[in-house]
């Protein structure tokens, strides 16, 4: 048996190899045919016959002298060589405009396949191809193809432009087609060319030789056994004979044997091992047997079993939230794209469902953290709750919070509708505020939804725009919804525009202030409010109301703030000298600058440099700004005091600050809120008003009444003990110029 597969090997590859050198020299063979066509082409490009091709088609005269030419080019290509080679030239149709034949036939004509190559090549708009054809005899003809612009006789841009040729050079393969049919005289079968594409798979055979021609054609010629056994010699034949009959017995039994108690339990582990890795599958099955196989058998069970274990563990603790439970981002992101790909089969919708929760932040400075993280947790249950009701439950949905106070439902649904009463049910939750087991909140939520298909096809857009609608919401009050829009992506390019001008605003030319006086209950003029205001040339009239949120949170204000106070501290002493040398300016400051030391020290150093008298700036302080419990706050403002500046509380009754305890805060003024105002001045609630005036005077906190727009509701505050009063019915804001005029008009009519 060793002598026969040595020998029986040795000779293979003897064969193998010879083979291996005839097919190669038979691709040598082909390529130095083949390689006349393109050979032929390069040549007729180079000089001027290509040009006379197209120039004197139809003149007899001039044809044949163009035929002589290519006689003389392509017989100094070939020599002496007997090749039949044919030129065609196409128009872009595939119609032939010029054909040559070097052969002997003088009434050969163009052969069927020639004019469908050239249309192809056309219409494929590729610059060269080729091709091989099998003729009818057994003979091959090999095609090589150009595009050429018609005038410029170089490759065009597109192949398929109106003034571009194709020239086919066809070169029948005598050489080839000898040395192929010797190789079916040699090896008693004819040899294969196959057109074999990456995607079809190849037989690895080793029996099996084959070259390639050129990209996507390959010669294949298969050693048959019957010419491998005709090269052994009789002598390998009995020694095979022998060692068979002897060794059949022996070896049918022990391979019976091996299948049996080896072959037979392994396959089968590795069976359930590929099923479990398959995930067709949780775990192997168990073997019961005593053998070695069923004993690592069982002990892949068990490891199998601690796996899976430790997988569904790892897996719940990647995909779910530490503190609330809920599903976190990536859970969503995976339910969310499952989600959009079942909307797309069903022609359905999928909303998204963005949760901001309003003043979070308030919650964590006044409460402490761990209110926050009970709030969180309440917040994520009232969620749950909410979807596992009736009025939800026949939906597929789901609820995760992505990060800090933010949270998202995905809602799988038919009708529009659904989305609108999800998110309406999402903010009657946080209404009155967010009661937990320990806690009564001022937090309520604000809420952005956006739908597939209608406002995005892919979930990165949908998270975009939802996220545009939940801030679209914040910044319209709070404590509601809103579903992504055109208006709303409109607002949200303006904001960016807004902050992009605000990197590149010139304050001297664009901002402005104004004054809007405030008087006490004599109707004498104590104060003026200091309002900016910004025309942009780009933007136009931008309010404070969108430009302010937008410079606090990129940071911008501090350049606000200092020209601010720069030109109202600068014309101060302007507006002493008409209106008296103890009116003073209120000057509203940025909330998110209150925590830093080096605000207090800027502003004491500008009211220094401007020489600006103590107690005649009032700095006004937006009362839902939620700082005050900050103790790095506190301090700033206690500085400010001291350094001559008064400190009032604008918007108040608004926001969340409890009225007795700004006893801690140092104030000397609250500013009531007009909405506030209105209420107070209201039937019903209007005995409500004096006592609160009366709880600010207690504290020595003077009250300020915004928002009297007439001498009517000037009477009830007058008479409820208010110090000062300001609002349209005593006057607007007005530029410098103006104010000087108001004032001698207000002046002659309270004389």
């Amino acid at each position: 048996m060793g002598v026969y597969r040595i020998q029986t090997d040795t000779l293979t590859e003897v064969e193998q190899n010879r083979l291996d050198l005839k097919l190669l020299q038979t691709k040598v063979e082909f390529e130095r045919e083949a390689k006349i066509s393109s050979d032929i082409i390069s040549l007729l490009l180079e000089g001027e016959t290509l040009v006379n091709f197209t120039r004197y088609v139809g003149q007899d005269i001039r044809e044949y002298l163009v035929t002589q030419r290519l006689d003389f080019l392509i017989n100094d290509v070939l020599g002496d060589q007997k090749i039949r080679v044919l030129l065609t030239v196409f128009d872009r149709d595939g119609e032939p405009i010029y054909h040559y034949e070097r052969s002997n036939n003088p009434f050969s004509s163009i052969p069927s396949y020639l004019p469908g190559f050239a249309r192809s090549l056309m219409l494929k708009e590729v610059a060269e191809s080729q091709k091989l054809m099998f003729l009818k005899d057994g003979r091959h003809a090999y095609l090589f193809g150009k595009a050429v612009d018609r005038n410029t006789f170089i490759s065009p841009v597109r192949p398929s432009m109106k003034d571009s040729i194709a020239i086919v050079a066809t070169v029948y393969m005598e050489s080839f087609d000898q040395m192929f049919s010797d190789l079916k005289m040699d090896y008693g079968k004819s040899p294969l060319i196959v057109n074999r594409t990456a995607e079809v798979s190849l037989n690895d055979s080793p029996l099996l030789r084959k070259v390639n021609l050129f990209p996507g054609f390959d010669l294949e010629m298969e050693l048959t056994p019957q010419y491998l056994r005709q090269e052994r010699t009789y002598l390998i034949d009995w020694m095979i004979a022998v060692a068979v009959v002897l060794g059949a017995g022996i070896a049918v039994l022990l391979l019976l044997l091996i299948k049996r108690y080896i072959i037979s339990p392994i396959e089968n582990l590795d069976h359930q091992l590929t099923l479990v890795m398959e995930e067709q599958q949780s775990n192997i099955k168990k073997p019961v047997g005593a053998d070695e196989v069923s004993r690592l058998g069982s002990k892949f069970y068990q490891l199998y079993e601690q796996l899976q274990e430790n997988l569904r563990e790892s897996h719940n603790q990647a995909v779910t939230d530490a503190l609330t439970k809920l599903p976190n981002r990536t859970r969503f992101q995976e339910f969310a794209k499952r989600a959009l790909i079942r909307a797309w089969n069903r022609h359905s919708h999928v909303s998204l469902i963005y949760i901001d929760l309003d003043n979070f932040k308030f919650v964590n400075d006044r409460l402490g953290h761990e209110a926050g993280d009970e709030l969180l947790k309440h917040a994520a249950r009232l969620f749950q709750d909410l979807l596992q009701s009736d009025q939800h439950r026949n939906n597929s949905s789901l609820v995760s919070r992505l990060a800090g106070d933010e949270f998202a439902i995905v809602l799988a649904h038919e009708n529009l509708d659904e989305r609108v009463t999800l998110a309406s049910n999402l903010v009657a939750l946080f209404k009155g505020g967010l009661k937990t087991e320990r806690y009564l909140t001022p937090v309520s939520a604000s809420v952005g939804v956006a739908s597939y298909p209608n406002d995005g096809e892919d979930l990165r857009e949908l998270i975009a725009n939802a996220d545009m609608a939940m801030y679209h919401a914040k910044r319209t009050g709070k404590n509601r919804f809103a579903a992504y829009s055109h208006t709303i992506a409109r607002e949200a390019r303006r904001v960016k525009l807004i902050e992009d001008a605000l990197k590149f605003v010139n304050s001297d030319e664009e901002f402005s202030l104004m004054f809007m006086p405030f008087v006490d209950a004599d109707h004498k003029i104590k104060g003026l409010e200091v309002l900016l205001r910004w025309y942009s040339p780009e933007l136009g009239q931008i309010t404070p109301d969108e430009f302010v949120p937008i410079a606090e949170q990129t940071g911008s204000y501090p350049k606000i703030d200092d020209w601010v106070f720069r030109n109202a501290f600068s014309q101060l002493s302007t507006l002493q000298q008409f209106l008296g040398e103890n009116v003073i300016i209120a000057i509203n400051i940025s909330a998110g600058e209150l925590g830093q030391a080096a605000f207090a020290d800027r502003i004491i150093k500008l009211k220094q440099e401007f020489n600006v008298p103590d107690r005649s700036v009032e700095l006004e302080i937006t009362e839902t700004f939620g700082y005050f419990a900050v103790d790095q706050v506190l301090s700033v403002l206690r500085d400010l005091r001291d350094a001559g500046f008064s400190i009032s509380i604008d918007d108040f009754g608004i926001g969340y600050t409890p009225l007795l305890q700004m006893i801690d805060y140092p104030v000397d003024k609250v500013k009531f809120d007009k909405e506030l105002v209105d209420r107070l001045t209201s039937d019903n609630y209007h005995p409500l008003m004096q006592p609160t005036v009366e709880l600010c005077h207690i504290q020595n906190i003077k009250v300020t009444a915004e928002g009297v727009e007439n001498e009517e509701k000037f009477s009830l505050l007058k008479s409820a003990g208010c110090d000062y009063f300001q609002g349209y019915a005593i006057a607007q804001p007005m530029t410098l110029s103006e104010l000087r005029k108001w004032h001698i008009e207000y002046l002659s009519k309270d004389q």
